[in-house]
């Protein structure tokens, strides 16, 4: 009996690793993605190995041979008042990030820009409207 459990048990560590492992030789990427995006295989965090890439659609990088920059991409997401699109390299997903720019905090107040901590990159910074009160020691 006690043999019997130890060979589940074996089973059941081995077999996932085995099926993962054809998985992870061939880093492949097959989503069918939607056009202007691209499947592209993405780094993952996890607590238990193996941990392959996941495929993701990602924005497909435009060609810009006018530009003369090599891999520049126009952002085409739309964000809201005080964010500006941006584009996330590594995979080339686009994100809206905050930005301090005037009017965005109340007169007598100023603007800066937090780092978060998050889960999943991108982590842009959040603005935030701090008092600008001064005080001077004598």
């Amino acid at each position: 009996m006690h043999r019997a459990i130890l060979l589940l048990k074996l089973l059941w560590v081995a077999l996932p690793t085995a099926a993962n492992a054809d998985a992870c030789g061939t880093n492949a990427c097959t989503l069918d993605c939607q056009p202007g995006e691209t499947c592209v295989l993405q780094n993952v965090t996890c607590i238990r190995s193996p941990c392959p890439p996941i495929p993701t659609c990602a924005a497909t990088p435009s060609d810009s041979s006018s530009s003369g920059s090599e891999g520049s991409t126009t952002c085409t997401q739309e964000c809201g008042d005080f964010q500006e699109c941006r584009i996330y390299e590594p995979d080339a997903s686009e994100y809206c990030a905050d930005v301090c720019t005037e009017g965005r905090c109340p007169k007598g107040s100023t603007c800066e820009l937090q780092e978060v901590q998050c889960i999943r990159a991108p982590c842009p910074p959040v603005a935030t409207c701090t008092n600008a009160t001064t005080t001077l020691n004598d």
